[in-house]
């Protein structure tokens, strides 16, 4: 019971002019008949909703519109902060390699003893070990 024509009486009666033609065949077409019925129906009430929907006003919009570019900063900052957590730990480990690579293998005594502390690589350790920790903090109480 499907017409050939139900596409073309649908993009009309969303138009809102069903020509002559149409009309003829919306006579003597049962199917096209109900489909006008229905589809008529709910274009109508979808004209109706869209016709008495409340429209936000100028301060809610501009209050949405910061709250997401908040948002969308607080994203960036948290992938940069991804991105620079995770080249540290790989510079970390870069360093931990170069300086330890051969003594590695070594028991963990034989390492410990051999290992020269230094104020450079100290001061190297202790920044790139806060520098994750210290942007956890800055994006956690950024209000």
């Amino acid at each position: 019971m499907n017409c050939t024509r139900e596409d073309e009486l649908l993009d009309a009666l969303e138009r809102g002019y069903i020509g002559a033609e149409l009309e003829a065949h919306l006579a003597s077409c049962v199917a096209c008949g109900e489909l006008r019925l229905v589809a008529g129906a709910l274009l109508g009430d979808r004209a109706q909703a869209m016709a008495e929907a409340p429209i936000p006003s100028a301060g809610a919009m501009w209050w949405r519109m910061r709250m997401r570019e908040r948002q969308d900063a607080e994203a960036t900052a948290r992938r940069s902060l991804l991105i620079g957590q995770a080249v540290t730990v790989a510079v970390a480990f870069a360093l931990i390699i170069t300086f330890f690579g051969g003594e590695i293998s070594v028991g963990v005594r034989n390492l410990i003893s051999t290992i020269r502390f230094s104020t450079p690589l100290l001061l190297a350790t202790a920044i790139l070990a806060s520098l994750p920790i210290a942007g956890w903090f800055a994006v956690r109480h950024s209000d």
